[in-house]
């Protein structure tokens, strides 16, 4: 079993998970009767759609407690044990595992300094925009995962930060921009040289969640 330092193991989604399988994600049941899809060692945990829509919460192994406002919880060994045992089930779009999640936030030293003082380091920062706004983009790793939290460079004011967007990677992109077919953007040139992304319309079919879809790292 491997145990990477903060490494992310489950995003509970306040979704309708029957929303998420139409546009090609294998649905499974846990004991329970919650509904569930993975992506590589992710588990994927669906909510009642009631709640406020989005990101519900995640789990980690090793961050025990909520950064700045962001709903953080430590995972438990049984339940770890549970996730990581599940069987690697493609899924018909091609989407085989998260490539970053986006937390945004309206004061990115605050929120820094919070993933600072849980034991995650920032690992890059990036600035761009015109020089009276720009926009900090500041990366850390959960394990195999990147955090990408992005905000002005400068405080705006102290709104809390939150979980805002997913960004997922396609073994084969064909395949997933035929099984998506109007659900998703055009493909394009990604930010990072080599890369394509596509955007899957989620206000359209019923998703909360800003959703990219990319390209593997090269």
């Amino acid at each position: 079993m491997v145990k990477r330092k903060n490494q992310l193991l489950q995003i509970t989604l306040n979704e309708n998970p029957a929303i998420w399988e139409s546009v090609g994600f294998k649905i499974g049941h846990l004991a329970n009767g919650d509904s569930f899809f993975t992506l590589g060692a992710v588990q994927f945990l669906f909510n009642s759609p009631d709640d406020p829509k989005g990101i519900h919460s995640i789990k980690t192994w090793g961050v025990e407690r909520p950064i700045d406002s962001l709903p953080f919880e430590q995972i438990e060994t049984k339940e770890m044990e549970q996730i990581l045992s599940l069987p690697d089930q493609p899924h018909p779009n091609a989407i085989s595992r998260i490539d970053h999640v986006v937390v945004t936030t309206s004061d990115c030293d605050r929120t820094t300094s919070a993933f600072h003082n849980a034991g995650i380091q920032s690992q890059r920062i990036r600035t761009f925009g015109e020089r009276n706004n720009l926009v900090r983009q500041t990366f850390f790793w959960l394990g195999n995962v990147i955090l990408e939290l992005v905000g002005p460079d400068t405080k705006s004011s102290d709104d809390p930060a939150v979980f805002w967007g997913l960004a997922f990677v396609s073994d084969d992109i064909e395949k997933t921009l035929s099984a998506l077919g109007d659900s998703c953007t055009p493909l394009k040139e990604a930010v990072q040289t080599g890369r394509k992304i596509t955007t899957l319309r989620t206000r359209d079919i019923g998703i909360s969640i800003p959703i990219a879809i990319m390209t593997p790292h090269h």
